[in-house]
């Protein structure tokens, strides 16, 4: 094992230990219950191997939720976290919808976490977290691959956000909020432009348009099947062509310059990847979405890395890409607000400038009169 490897292997088995002490039962006053008109009752996930970077006080559970058109029921996995859990249902809470290749480690990262960790900044900030592993993610269910697609995922978000209001957890939450990242930025401007159920959302590393040649080549070297990477042999779903994940080493894509990132973040990235679906990547590469988006009446707020090489791919800046430029006509006036975060790149959170975004967003919100409670 190198050297890096094995500081990040460390702290990562460092803070999983004091995460399970952090998320040890103090009262926590969810019961959860079955709402009409959704499929079942969410339930407790008792994963030891699930537990929380954040230092927060953490809860797992399983939503039931079906695709559309189906009456098959899915376990999506979600992890609840807060400060204090007397304020469940008091505090505003924020789903966070990670990309492909990611897992809900994108939002919890393990690596620095007082720098990194999403889950642990809005928390300590009076924010409840809601961490989703996406249906076909993590230790969410996985359907047929070719299944999955931004309607069907913008659909389970929407069931999910319903658990939530009417009180699947126990208490209702009267503010709810989406933070999607990439594929679950997608997700979230589709739920948010079909289903109107929230308060307002945050979107970073997606922009509409087609992808540059670039860009396409970057991505047609950066993805093979999943069955043929050990980290996932074993698994049953594993040998459904349509789930790919990226090859060793090549989760670059993902940064800027190397003077913007610590390069111990691919460690982890190589470490902590997930999957994703052929069908997913050929709808965020292909479909521009402009009809949900146009439909979106709550705030919004679209942050870009600056040096989002996917995105951005005809200057590999998005302070000067078109692609950035063009981007506020795909809304209706008056909701959308755009905010590039300096020094990062498509993995907003991950780099150097990632620091800012969250800065930016707990701003934002106050702005349109969402506060943390403490």
């Amino acid at each position: 094992m190198s050297r890096i490897a094995a500081v990040v292997s460390a702290s990562v088995l460092a803070l999983s230990g004091a995460a399970a002490v952090a998320s040890a039962d103090n009262g926590w006053p969810l019961a959860p219950q079955a709402v009409p008109g959704l499929p079942g009752t969410p339930a407790a996930a008792d994963l030891p191997d699930a537990t929380s970077a954040s230092g927060a006080q953490c809860r797992n559970y399983f939503f039931p939720v079906t695709e559309p058109g189906s009456s098959v029921v899915l376990k999506e996995f979600g992890q609840l976290c807060t400060s204090d859990p007397a304020l469940l249902g008091k505090q505003p809470v924020q789903i966070l919808i990670h990309g492909g290749t990611y897992d809900h480690t994108y939002y919890d990262w393990p690596y620095q976490p007082d720098r990194y960790n999403y889950v642990r900044y809005m928390t300590q900030r009076g924010f409840t977290t809601l961490n989703l592993d996406r249906i076909g993610y993590g230790r969410s269910d996985h359907p047929l691959g070719a299944s999955m697609n931004f309607d069907v995922a913008a659909n389970t978000t929407h069931q999910i956000v319903q658990y939530l209001r009417q009180g699947g957890l126990g208490p209702q939450f009267g503010t709810v909020t989406l933070n999607g990242y990439s594929m679950g930025g997608l997700t979230s401007q589709v739920e948010a432009g079909t289903f109107h159920d929230v308060d307002a959302l945050m979107v970073h590393a997606v922009g509409h348009g087609l992808l540059t040649p670039a860009s396409t080549a970057r991505l047609g070297t950066f993805a093979y099947p999943a069955l043929l990477d050990s980290k996932f042999s074993g698994q049953p779903w594993a040998v459904d062509p349509a789930y790919l994940t990226s090859i060793p080493g090549r989760r670059t894509i993902f940064y800027g310059p190397a003077a913007t990132f610590d390069p111990q973040q691919l460690t982890v990235e190589d470490a902590t990847k997930d999957t994703m679906s052929a069908t997913e990547l050929a709808d965020i590469t292909l479909r521009t979405y402009t009809d949900q988006t146009k439909n979106i009446d709550a705030p919004i707020l679209w942050s870009p890395g600056q040096y989002d090489k996917i995105w951005c791919g005809t200057t590999d800046d998005c302070d000067t890409d078109p692609m950035s430029a063009n981007e506020p006509g795909y809304y209706r006036p008056g909701v959308f607000t755009k905010y590039i975060v300096q020094n990062t790149g498509h993995a907003t959170l991950l780099g150097y400038g990632g620091a800012d975004y969250l800065n930016e967003i707990v701003g934002w919100l106050g702005a349109h009169g969402i506060h943390g409670v403490r």
